[in-house]
């Protein structure tokens, strides 16, 4: 009997704790739901992403000095832009490809100037 009493009780509190799921709660409809982040959330963590990853591989590369370059993206464009200066023509392309490389999909706007490095 109190085995039965206990299973009745356990089924009518789970069904409780659905009736007050908070989509059902007027005041949820309020708020944005915790498992969707919004659209522009999303593209400024794409955006910050592929930043990090294109600084990253710009400053592994041992071809790039990629000290005085400034990434920059625009995840709702879809642009990468670099801008700052290198060393050469080689250095900029090089770095266009890196660019082009980790940021898979999007355009990349080269900006970067050639400034030889007086001794």
């Amino acid at each position: 009997m109190k085995a039965q009493l206990f299973t009745v009780a356990l089924a009518g509190a789970l069904a409780g704790v659905g009736a007050c799921s908070p989509e059902q709660r007027p005041e949820a409809a309020d708020r944005p739901s915790a498992s969707a982040p919004a659209p522009d959330l999303r593209e400024r963590a794409s955006g910050a992403t592929e930043t990090a990853d294109v600084k990253l591989a710009l400053s592994m590369d041992k071809t790039v000095d990629a000290s005085e370059i400034n990434v920059d993206t625009d995840a709702a464009a879809k642009v990468v832009t670099l801008k700052g200066s290198v060393a050469s023509a080689e250095q900029r392309a090089r770095a266009e490809a890196i660019a082009a490389r980790e940021a898979a999909g999007f355009k990349i706007d080269n900006q970067l100037l050639v400034k030889r490095k007086t001794s």
